[in-house]
C-alpha cells in the first residue's frame, strides 16, 4: 500500500554564517533551494511540498514551482528556538493531518535518493516510527579531551573495518509518522529506521563548506551522476 507523504522544507533566509545560504547562487544561477526543488519534483507533486520561511518574499520565489508556502515566525529561526517548536510550527501548517511527513534540508545538494527512501519506508516494518538518512562512521574518533570514543589506544586498536557500527545523522532527509509527530514534534522518533547512504555528502555550515560543496556538485554532475 502506497503511503501518503507530504514534504516540509525549512527555508530560513537569516543564516548567520553564510549570508542567504539557501537562496544565493550555488551553481550558475541556481540556489541550493532550486537544486533541491528540482530533485523533489522528480518524485512528488508540487501540491505535496510545503516551504516554510520567516521571509514573506520567499513566497514569490517558490511560486515558479507551485509549492505551498508557510510564513514562519522570525523567533523560530534563531538559535534560541527549540527544535520541537520549529517542527510543530512547520508540520502543523500542512493541511493533511493524516499524512507522514518527509523533512528535507536544502543544505545537502548531493543527496538525491528520495525515491529510494520512500520505497524503503513503504516496505519497512510498521514498528518504525521514523526514518533518518545516515552515513556510517568509518574512522577513529576522539572526544574533546583526547579520549578514544570507538576504539582503544594501543597497538591492539581495531582497524577501521572492525570498528563498532556508528552512524552520523546527515540532516538531508527524514520521514516522520504523523503519530510520532503528534507526540514529540521531532525529526527522529524512538525507533527510527536508519537509511545508510553512500552519497558523498557535505553539510554546509560556512563558506569553506559552501565552496567545497560547489566543487563536489560540479564534479559529480560532469561525471553523469544523477543529482
Amino acid at each position: 500500500m502506497k503511503k501518503n507523504i507530504k514534504v516540509a522544507i525549512p527555508l530560513k533566509t537569516n543564516s548567520e554564517r553564510v549570508d542567504n545560504k539557501n537562496l544565493r547562487p550555488f551553481v550558475r544561477t541556481e540556489s541550493l533551494f532550486d537544486i533541491k526543488a528540482k530533485q523533489l519534483l522528480q518524485v512528488f507533486k508540487p501540491e505535496d511540498i510545503y516551504v516554510s520561511s520567516e521571509n514573506p518574499n520567499v513566497e514569490k520565489i517558490i511560486k515558479k514551482y507551485n509549492f505551498n508556502f508557510h510564513l514562519r515566525d522570525v523567533s523560530l529561526t534563531v538559535k534560541s528556538a527549540r527544535e520541537n517548536q520549529i517542527v510543530k510550527s512547520i508540520t502543523d501548517a500542512i493541511k493533511d493531518k493524516t499524512s507522514d511527513i518527509m523533512w528535507v534540508q536544502v543544505t545537502q545538494p548531493l543527496f538525491n535518493e528520495f525515491d529510494k527512501i520512500i520505497n524503503v519506508w513503504e516496505m519497512a516494518d510498521n514498528s518504525y516510527d521514523s526514518l533518518a538518512v545516515v552515513k556510517k562512521i568509518s574512522h577513529h574518533i576522539l572526544d574533546k579531551n583526547g579520549n578514544p570514543v570507538n576504539f582503544n589506544f594501543g597497538y591492539w586498536h581495531k582497524i577501521s573495518q572492525d570498528l563498532p557500527e556508528l552512524y552520523e545523522v546527515t540532516w538531508s532527509a527524514f520521514i516522520m509518522k504523523r503519530e510520532m509527530l503528534n507526540e514529540a514534534y521531532y525529526q527522529i522518533g524512538r525507533n527510527p529506521y536508519l537509511y545508510v547512504t553512500e552519497s558523498p555528502l557535505i553539510d554546509i555550515n560556512n563558506m569553506v563548506e559552501f565552496e567545497a560543496a560547489q566543487i563536489l556538485y560540479k564534479y559529480y554532475s560532469k561525471k553523469g551522476r544523477a543529482l
